[in-house]
């Protein structure tokens, strides 16, 4: 009889109970969605000033943390492999990242992926946590790095020289991955920045 009674208290204070609830929820929750995004502007404001793009002239600025320029070059037309973009530079990619490090490309499970641009090789195989077993780590010279993740396997060596059009892996969803794609990520300094500023367009279509 007294649980029937607290019950039917309870039922009578619920649109005042619902309020409680709502304000404590956006207490909790309102601080997750700022740090987020703070984080997630971290990481832009960071690639903004490290890359930037003339949108007509395709000429791409690399500098350094100072601010000062490293070298300029063509931005290019050969994306890593073909297909979708599923995922963008900068987006909210919980529980794996703050904020996304990369872009994503859904080619097709299996697919051959390339390099954006002429570099050596440094590092395969399970080189960074959540990338799988297969990734590959190009050095491009002038502190530029790209990582190719989540490949169901790969086909360079460290110390090989690579350009566009060498298979250096095929795509595929190990590590922290919910489904066969590349990740396609470019750091200078060891610092992610947006592939897209070094890229023209998007991938091709897959056939």
């Amino acid at each position: 009889m007294q649980y029937v009674k607290i019950a039917s208290a309870l039922y009578s204070f619920r649109r005042e109970i619902g309020v409680v609830i709502g304000v404590l929820a956006l207490i909790i929750i309102l601080p997750i969605f700022a740090v987020i995004g703070l984080l997630n502007n971290g990481v832009q404001g960071a690639s903004d000033a490290l890359v930037s793009v003339d949108p007509v002239t395709h000429k791409v600025e690399v500098r350094d943390a100072k601010g000062a320029l490293i070298t300029t070059m063509d931005a290019t037309t050969t994306w890593p492999i073909k297909g979708v973009v599923t995922q963008e530079f900068g987006h909210p990619n919980p529980p794996y990242q703050v904020g996304h490090t990369g872009i994503d490309i859904d080619g097709g499970n299996g697919s051959s992926a390339t390099v954006f641009m002429a570099g050596k090789v440094l590092k395969v195989g399970n080189v960074l946590e959540g990338c799988g077993n297969h990734c590959v780590i190009v050095d491009h010279g002038f502190g530029i790095t790209s990582i190719y993740a989540h490949m169901s396997a790969y086909m360079v060596s460290v110390g090989q020289q690579v350009k566009p059009g060498d298979v250096i892996g095929h795509e595929g969803a190990e590590g922290w991955a919910t489904g066969p794609h590349l990740h396609f990520e470019i750091q200078i300094a060891h610092i992610p920045v947006n592939p897209r500023i070094f890229m023209v367009g998007n991938p091709p279509p897959r056939n």
